[in-house]
């Protein structure tokens, strides 16, 4: 079914989060300097998504919208 195929989607994006060395399967990287503090996606995360532990806090919109995702980018 059309859930299922998105949610596997969504779990490949999370896997390949999780795996990614270069931000240690967080998502983003974060800076600061004691005063500024941003953020920005890592290479491994190209949707954003926002993840806590192993829950999607936001995952913009790939639950709702397949036509953002392919098999191809996610792998």
């Amino acid at each position: 079914t059309k859930g299922k195929l998105k949610m596997d989607k969504l779990e490949i994006a999370i896997r390949q989060i999780r795996n990614c060395d270069f931000c240690n399967g967080v998502g983003a990287h974060y800076f600061s300097n004691g005063d500024d503090y941003d953020f920005e996606d890592c290479e491994c995360n190209p949707y954003g998504l926002i993840l806590d532990g192993n829950d999607v806090i936001w995952d913009n919109g790939l639950l709702s919208e397949g036509q953002l995702f392919t098999t191809a980018e996610a792998l």
